[in-house]
Order: C-alpha cells, then structure tokens, then sequence
C-alpha cells in the first residue's frame, strides 16, 4: 500500500468530524424562545429579541444550551453563564439528572447516552484497527489483508461517528424540551 492511500484514508476519517453546532448568534432558538415565553408568564416585556424579566427570576430557570469544540460539548446555563458540564469521548456527565424534571428530556438525555458511548467505543476500535493496518502496511509485507483492515477500521470509524452525531442530536433534543418544559 503506497503513502497516497494512507493520506487519502487519513483524510477522508478526518472529514467525517462531528458538527453538532447547538445555537449561533442572530438566530432564534428553543432557549431563545423559552426565554420569551418565561418573560411573557411573568410580566417581563420582550423588544427587538432583547428579554427584560422580573427580578424573582432565578438563574436556575435560566435555558440550557450547548457549545462542541472538538469532540466534546459544554451545557451552559443562559447566554453568557456558567457551564454546568461537560459531554464526549467517554465522559460521564449525567444529562439526565440535570433534565430531570422534563419527562421527554430524560428519554432524549437517555438516548444521548447511549449513542455517544457506543459511537465513542466503535469509533476508537476503528482508529486503532486503521492504525494496526497503517503498522501491517508499513512493514513491507504484500499481505493482501492489510487493505481490508484499514477499510474495516474505517467503516467502524463512520459507524461510530455516526452514532456521536445522533447522540448530539438527540442532546440538543432534550434540551429543547427541558427548555420548553421549564417556560411553562
């Protein structure tokens, strides 16, 4: 196998990257929203997308949302608050407990779980097979295995990547509802 095929395959598992940007700014949103509907059951006016609330209102009602940055995500509490915790690569924080008190939320946290721990798990098996395969390549044996591995390896990496981007779906899911569910 020459170097260009290893290039071409290092390249193309870097592609398939996990994109779960939760919320930009300039857009509506589900905490957005929520916000809104908060303000208006309160008292609070809302002008030019600008929410002004009535001071009982606490920081704990304030909307969830999350930002990714390489493979992991934060959950923060408002716009510009603190980060409640921290999401990915086989990290154990319990969405489901903080979105407890959202009934869909806790099904969506649940299914989060379970898509980032074995897109986590798959996708690492897979970087390690490409990697035994890249080692079995380099050693100059015309083993007509080798290819079969790097490509397996590859599938697993998809395939886990995959389910990493339906967990962060599914993330972004139950904190919609948990925001919807606090406006009320």
């Amino acid at each position: 196998m020459n170097s260009n095929h290893f290039w071409a395959l290092l390249l193309g598992a870097s592609v398939l990257g996990v994109s779960a940007n939760a919320q930009q700014a300039g857009e509506h949103t589900a905490g957005s929203a929520a916000t809104a509907a908060t303000a208006n059951k309160t008292g609070g006016a809302v002008t030019k997308g600008v929410v002004v609330a009535d001071s009982d209102r606490t920081a704990d009602l304030q909307p969830l949302r999350f930002e990714t940055s390489w493979g992991s995500a934060d959950i923060i509490r408002g716009a510009d608050g603190p980060v409640i915790g921290t999401v990915g690569w086989f990290r154990a924080f319990d969405v489901e407990k903080l979105v407890e008190s959202s009934p869909h939320a806790v099904t969506e946290a649940r299914r989060f779980q379970t898509d980032n721990f074995r897109g986590s798990l798959v996708s690492s098996i897979g970087a390690a097979t490409v990697g035994i395969g890249i080692l079995v390549a380099g050693s100059n044996t015309n083993n007509a295995s080798t290819p079969i591995i790097i490509i397996a390896g590859a599938g697993a990496i998809g395939w886990g990547l995959q389910h990493i981007n339906n967990g962060y779906a599914a993330l972004s899911k139950a904190l919609w509802w948990y925001n919807r569910d606090q406006a009320r």
